[in-house]
């Protein structure tokens, strides 16, 4: 897996479409989930080139980014080195499974993107997460959704194995509610959000997908919906935390 990524390091980019736009987007939903967190310390766990944790650093008094891979790792501290929040953040070699170098109860915020499909002990990387946090810190978590049309029908009708790694896991709903309560954490926010996975999909079917995923969005059916968002909070903080609603 390290190898895979360090592969993907120095030609990385989004290939599910306009990079700014998505990325804009994506932060878009963050944002929604963060509405309510303290603005303390932010960890983003498996943040690759940390085009995320950069984008959000300001808003928060400290960002750590960690990754299992070292040339991710590099190109983001090159990318770091030129952020306006360079002195407060740091970005380490760190498999989210271990997170040796992150204190117990020391984050306010742990982010994970597009990451938690490719860890290997996805219910290791929560219990971590809980370690983690400070109580009443929040976990937010965007991933693709394993009860998607596409990955639960149709590319396997069409004989397409949707995986970039033989060890992915798409969590459903249910899966990744299922991980995190399991972990001790407390499930504030569940919403979908847009994932069209146009890199990875035959002629004509990104148009599709679009489609469906609009008609979902208005009729507020998940299986038309590529992406699932979640936001969970440890228990113990000074103030109770309201649920999110869309």
């Amino acid at each position: 897996m390290v190898r895979h990524f360090d592969g993907l390091a120095q030609h990385y980019c989004d290939a599910h479409g306009p990079a700014e736009r998505l990325l804009s987007y994506r932060l878009e939903v963050i944002r929604w989930f963060l509405a309510g967190a303290q603005r303390g310390t932010l960890l983003e766990i498996g943040c690759g080139t940390a085009i995320h944790l950069l984008s959000l650093a300001e808003e928060f008094a400290c960002a750590i980014g960690t990754d299992l891979s070292p040339e991710m790792v590099a190109l983001a501290r090159r990318r770091a080195e030129s952020s306006p929040c360079s002195d407060c953040t740091s970005i380490r070699v760190d498999p989210a499974e271990e997170l040796a170098t992150i204190e117990d109860r020391s984050i306010h915020v742990v982010l994970c993107v597009g990451a938690l499909e490719h860890m290997l002990d996805q219910a290791r990387v929560v219990h971590q997460v809980h370690r983690v946090l400070k109580p009443g810190g929040m976990f937010i978590g965007l991933t693709p959704n394993g009860d998607y049309c596409w990955y639960r029908h149709l590319a396997p009708v069409l004989g397409l194995d949707t995986r970039h790694l033989s060890t992915d896991h798409f969590l459903t709903a249910g899966e990744l509610e299922g991980l995190l309560s399991g972990a001790g954490l407390e499930i504030v926010g569940r919403r979908h959000w847009r994932f069209v996975p146009q890199g990875d999909l035959p002629g004509g079917w990104g148009l599709v997908l679009r489609v469906l995923d609009v008609c979902g969005e208005r009729a507020g059916i998940g299986y038309l919906r590529g992406g699932i968002a979640v936001a969970a909070v440890r228990p113990g903080g000074s103030a109770p935390h309201e649920a999110i609603s869309p």
